[in-house]
């Protein structure tokens, strides 16, 4: 995503091929994109909007408000399904842009100030604040999920447990406000079989769905709870269920014994390999399932899989993940650069990228890492850990270097999105919603006897093709409609970089203060928004335009006076 003030100036070139390097630079001319700065700023904004639905839709957040609505999954998915795509798209273009300007070391300058300084401070505050407001969010604003009984279902007391439950302190399906997980699914994890039994016979809901989209019966078997899983099948567990990752229970009969044990230390279990084994075997005769390959499973192995999840799952980076992949994209492009001035090229077709049948080529091409991708419901997944997870990095590098040929192929006439009144209700009310029936099932119209390749592949295929339709439809709408100059978007250009740094803490507090309020939703949701907003343009007015963290953001800035007219900028 690029976000600096200088970023702002879109560099024209006589249609000089990328392949060609730098050595043009003096056939290069300035131009402001004012339509790119206002998408930009827009784009960036509507992470704020899409963190705040998160609370009222009926999906795995750090806070669950008490009143949700389908209506907020159908936003947050909308904006998730070409929000960040459209931010890569525009950094590649802004790179693109700033290696003819400066040259690639000053490319990698000016990278490092604006994209790793800021992604290095953020980890030693902003991220910190983030691990600070969950632990907060996750206590109880009322009385309505009481953590004890929580902790009081993992300890095994039963009789408190079913006491509460019978006084309606609790809700026999409630989830723990911080893990996501249900009551029937802790008991599942430690080993309460009696408590299991007890929430069985009181109705809880053997399918319910975890944080991570998983049932008891998942960590029934990845735990190796024999017992439990013997009375979760027989209430009636569906063993085809599947998790975020796609897995049903009877994928995790394979899972190494490493990665079991990092997870379960992780909430204080200490495991043995041979129970474990043992466990497991046991499971795999229910369902039916090698039971040797289980038992090998178990005891192969250094533990590769919590390797993966130390790696690139442990979430490091929170929602400055972006920030880390520019980084790996920028050392992509550095290569590219220095290849490209090896090879001989005269260019692309501006057809072939800025018309219609671009879609031809690269709705396939987006759909092969989507197929590779974690499931996560409608949009890419996300990836917050040390290390970028290989296929969302492919899919958001096909979006930033789709950027770097975009901004060489000179497209003055408007010829990418020209058809934008089209595209983007086509995108909206025909795309989207199939889209997101396919995936999620969410407003139930397809039949369900559809054959599961057939609908994973016809999901990769609409979500691309949403994508790259919305993106194609906002660049127009954007070019056609806000191509003059502003000074309000300009401020809010410059503005939401900070914005969207610093906004998430803000709203989780925000959604934890308000969740058991006997309000509308639509009120806190917009009463989130309007708060969260205004505070942080408050901060950035008084403690970031003018001083050294809002030049590393957007360049230095100079109050203006009333015989200065023009702000300078970098």
């Amino acid at each position: 995503m690029s976000t600096m003030t200088d970023e702002t100036i879109e560099m024209k070139s006589t249609n000089v091929p990328v392949a060609h390097g730098t050595e043009l630079l003096a056939e290069v001319t300035a131009q402001r994109r004012h339509d790119l700065d206002a998408l930009r700023a827009v784009a960036m904004l509507l992470g704020i909007v899409l963190h705040a639905a998160l609370a009222f839709a009926p999906i795995p957040w750090t806070v669950s408000d008490a009143s949700q609505s389908v209506v907020y999954l159908v936003l947050f998915s909308a904006i998730h399904g070409f929000r960040m795509p459209l931010f890569f798209l525009i950094s590649g273009f802004f790179t693109a842009m700033l290696w003819r300007k400066r040259g690639l070391g000053g490319l990698i300058q000016q990278r490092l100030k604006r994209i790793l300084v800021p992604l290095i401070i953020g980890c030693m505050t902003i991220v910190p604040a983030m691990w600070a407001v969950s632990i907060l969010a996750s206590q109880p604003s009322g009385p309505s999920k009481p953590t004890e009984i929580f902790d009081a279902t993992a300890a095994g007391k039963t009789d408190f447990v079913r006491q509460a439950i019978e006084s309606n302190t609790i809700s026999i399906d409630a989830k723990h406000p911080a893990s996501g997980s249900s009551l029937l699914t802790i008991a599942t994890f430690y080993g309460q079989t009696e408590t299991v039994e007890m929430l069985l016979n009181k109705g809880a809901d053997v399918n319910q769905k975890n944080a991570d989209a998983g049932t008891a019966l998942h960590v029934a078997v990845f735990m190796g709870r024999a017992e439990s899983a013997k009375r979760l099948l027989a209430a009636g567990a569906n063993r085809e269920a599947k998790d975020v990752n796609g897995n049903t229970p009877i994928d995790n009969l394979t899972v190494d014994f490493g990665t079991t044990d990092f997870i379960a230390k992780m909430y204080s279990v200490t495991l043995d390999k041979e129970e474990l084994t043992q466990g497991r075997t046991e499971i795999a005769k229910l369902l039916g399932e090698n039971e040797s390959a289980a038992g090998n499973a178990v005891t192969a192995g250094p533990g590769i899989g919590a390797l993966y999840g130390l790696f690139f799952q442990f979430p490091v980076f929170m929602h400055l993940w972006f920030l880390a992949f520019l980084c790996w994209l920028v050392i992509a492009f550095a290569a590219y650069t220095l290849m490209a001035r090896r090879i001989p090229f005269s260019g692309l077709p501006k057809w072939l990228f800025c018309s219609p049948i671009s879609l031809v080529w690269l709705v396939p091409l987006t759909m092969l890492p989507l197929s590779f991708m974690p499931a996560e419901g409608f949009g890419p997944a996300t990836s917050v850990g040390l290390l970028p997870i290989p296929s969302v990095l492919a899919f958001y590098g096909i979006f930033f270097f789709f950027g770097v040929i975009y901004w060489d192929l000179d497209d003055q006439p408007g010829m990418l999105g020209r058809w934008w009144y089209i595209t983007l209700p086509v995108a909206l009310f025909i795309v989207f919603p199939l889209g997101l029936e396919i995936v999620s099932g969410t407003f139930g119209i397809l039949p369900e006897e559809m054959a599961e390749p057939t609908k994973l592949w016809m999901g990769y295929g609409i979500q691309a093709l949403f994508v790259w339709l919305m993106i194609f439809g906002s660049i127009g709408a954007f070019r056609a409609l806000l191509w003059r100059e502003s000074k309000t978007m300009r401020y809010i250009s410059d503005s939401s970089y900070w914005l969207y740094l610093a906004h998430l803490p803000l709203v989780i507090l925000a959604q934890w203060f308000v969740k058991d309020l006997p309000v509308p939703s639509f009120i806190k949701f917009i009463g989130i928004i309007l708060v969260v907003s205004a505070v942080l343009l408050l901060t950035y007015d008084w403690f970031i335009r003018y001083t050294f963290i809002g030049t590393i953001l957007n360049g230095p800035k100079r109050r203006q006076s009333k015989s200065l007219a023009v702000e300078p900028t970098s």
